[in-house]
């Protein structure tokens, strides 16, 4: 049997071999006969043989029609299983799924929104990988990803969820051998401290925004570090000025560790994006993680610009 497309006319006539007639099998199936007898046709053509014999009284099945009955049973049979076990899974949610995020958002945040999805979902187990480096998405295996830059893979989907704003910040004892800047020009004089991966934008350049005028600085780093978090402690340590993330700032500032430079710019945020395999059809575990991480995630980091957590 090949291209069979319709898996209801193998239905149908399962249940015309069981009844006895086609009559009796549009009554089953709330059919009208005339119908039932068409899908019938369409399918013995299909096949390219009669399936079933009938004379005035009787009806019975061919040849062709015994192996087909066998088949399509087994057929029936695995289709409602698949069927049985994709409601399950609607329900209670199963299997193992691979997440890869930049550094320290999945450190400070994608964690705890992962443990609470698990809590959910206790039969999915998750892994999750903390990368800076540009990954090969689908290469690697990943279900779902939270990233920031420009996008390394062009065989994923991604969607922008939330927008990551940062600040300008340098140690106190930083402004001890520097006079404190007053415009964006005055920060040449300060030692940059950049992100190492280029894809992230911050590696030796800033463009400060005030109103509608935006001055684009460019600077030789004195380090390059992998982290965000090995920024903000090579930050309070002294060794140069560089952007923090607001939920990572805010405290450092607020503890005097850290102080904000010129206050009055900003620089344009950062967007935090979700991405997942160009697939047309996901396993619905996985589409369930997209959703709440797409729900949660800008959440958390609300509660980390607060100072909430």
């Amino acid at each position: 049997m090949t291209n069979l497309n319709d898996l209801q006319q193998i239905r149908e006539f399962v249940q015309i071999a069981e009844s006895g007639s086609i009559s009796a099998a549009a009554k089953i199936l709330g059919m009208a006969q005339p119908t039932l007898s068409r899908h019938l046709a369409a399918l013995e053509t299909q096949i390219g043989s009669p399936l079933i014999r009938r004379d005035t009284h009787t009806m019975s099945l061919t040849d062709a029609g015994r192996i087909v009955l066998a088949d399509a049973r087994e057929l029936l049979t695995l289709a409602d299983r698949m069927g049985s076990r994709l409601r399950s899974e609607r329900h209670s949610l199963r299997g193992h799924l691979r997440i890869v995020s930049v550094v320290d958002v999945g450190q400070w945040i994608v964690s705890r929104v992962l443990s609470r999805f698990q809590k959910l979902h206790p039969h999915v187990t998750t892994e999750l990988h903390l990368i800076n480096r540009p990954t090969k998405f689908v290469k690697e295996g990943f279900d779902c990803g939270i990233m920031v830059g420009g996008p390394t893979d062009r065989r994923v989907n991604v969607k922008t969820i939330a927008q990551l704003h940062r600040r300008i910040v340098a140690a106190p004892s930083l402004l001890q051998q520097h006079e404190t800047p007053r415009h964006p020009d005055d920060l040449s004089r300060f030692p940059w401290l950049g992100i190492l991966q280029p894809h992230f934008y911050a590696r030796d350049r800033v463009d400060l925004v005030r109103h509608s005028k935006v001055v684009k600085l460019k600077f030789a780093p004195v380090m390059l570090l992998d982290t965000v978090t090995a920024l903000r402690e090579a930050a309070i340590e002294g060794a140069g000025f560089t952007s923090l993330p607001e939920w990572m700032a805010a405290r450092d500032i607020a503890a005097g560790r850290l102080i904000q430079l010129l206050p009055d710019w900003h620089i344009e945020p950062v967007d935090l994006q979700l991405a997942h395999a160009s697939h047309e059809h996901l396993p619905q575990r996985v589409q369930s993680l997209l959703e709440y991480l797409e729900a949660e995630i800008p959440k958390e980091i609300q509660k980390l610009d607060l100072g909430e957590r």
